[in-house]
Order: structure tokens, then sequence, then C-alpha cells
């Protein structure tokens, strides 16, 4: 059996069951630690389709592990707080303002 053979077979067991340990997938999928760990990398982290329980149990996700929670995104992938600067109002600059209040006098003056 090929491992895309295998994950598809938990893939089919978890969607079914909704909670499955992995004891228990060790000894109905024949599975060694190696393979163990390659299906939960796989289903957890790659797919996003189930969440580890306490290291014991693996869990079905599905469409709600699509969106993660802030809580268990990745860090790349939670928001990030506002920085200060995008968190502070903008600064009334009054040279500019002259110089937008000038530019809109010279282009007014022309159109007259």
């Amino acid at each position: 059996m090929t491992f895309d053979d295998i994950l598809a077979q938990v893939l089919d067991l978890l969607q079914r069951e909704k909670r499955v340990s992995y004891r228990a997938l060790k000894v109905r999928f024949q599975l060694d630690d190696d393979l163990l760990e390659a299906v939960k990398d796989e289903l957890i982290y790659a797919k996003k389709l189930a969440v580890d329980e306490d290291g014991r149990v693996l869990v079905w996700a599905g469409a709600q592990a699509a969106a993660p929670s802030p809580a268990h995104a990745p860090p790349a992938l939670a928001a990030s707080p506002l920085t200060e600067q995008e968190r502070a109002p903008l600064a009334y600059n009054p040279q500019a303002s002259c110089r937008q209040d000038s530019h809109h006098a010279q282009r007014a003056g022309r159109r007259a």
C-alpha cells in the first residue's frame, strides 16, 4: 500500500469517526513511527484537516481548520498587531496644507 493509499484511508476513517487515537492508527494500518509522523504532518500541517490532542489523538477539523483562529494559527498567518505608526492618526502638516491651498488658488486663478 502506498503512502497516498494509507493517507486516503486514514482521512476517510477520521471523517467518519471524528477522533482516532494514534495507537489505533498504528494497529489498524500497521504504521511504524515514521509513517505515523508523516500522516500526522500531512493531515495536521499540510492539509490542515486535523488537529493533535495531547499528542495522543487525531481530531477531525475539516472545514473549520481552513480558517484557523488566531490562537491556533501559525505565526506567519496570524493577524499582526498594528504598529505604532499605523495606529497613530495622521498629523496635521501646515506646510503641506499651505502648498495645497496655494496650488488650488493658482488653479482657480487660471480658470477665471
